[in-house]
């Protein structure tokens, strides 16, 4: 994952909060997405996450609304500094925050909706999806400059 290079890069702008935010946040994004992965295939009769026989803590948190929030807190703080070491486009980081805004309305609404997905999650996914390659576009574009003046 590309924030392991990407967080001592930050440190040394002298955003040691958003350093450790970012390390933090990475972390628990990667493990959710890991604890929602299934441990045995669709067809042996597990439990899905939006199945009524939901009992033990590690099938609850496969819900989609957890790992939304840790990716709302990664987009919110990588945002934060992207705006504070203009590591990249300054935009990038006002449009990562507006993209965490909506996450969190989505999880939000997604709790107090009748499902915990509505047809309103793939454009929270797509939105992720084009908000990282823009980011990993900019930092590729970052380091090729610091490599080679000339670009």
């Amino acid at each position: 994952m590309f924030l392991a290079a990407l967080v001592p890069v930050i440190w040394r702008s002298g955003q040691e909060t958003l350093a450790v935010a970012i390390a933090i946040s990475g972390g628990v994004c990667v493990a959710m997405g890991l604890c929602r992965t299934p441990p045995r295939p669709p067809w042996s009769g597990w439990p899905t996450a939006t199945s009524p026989r939901l009992s033990s803590p590690l099938i609850s948190c496969r819900a989609t609304p957890p790992i939304v929030w840790t990716i709302t807190a990664l987009v919110a703080v990588l945002s934060l500094a992207i705006h504070r070491t203009s590591l990249v486009w300054r935009w990038l980081g006002v449009v990562g925050l507006v993209a965490a805004a909506i996450f969190l309305l989505g999880s939000i609404f997604s709790v107090l909706g009748r499902t915990p997905q509505g047809s309103s999650s793939l454009v929270g996914v797509g939105l992720f999806v084009l908000w990282m390659l823009v980011l990993s576009g900019g930092l590729w574009r970052t380091a090729s400059r610091s490599i080679d003046p000339r670009l």
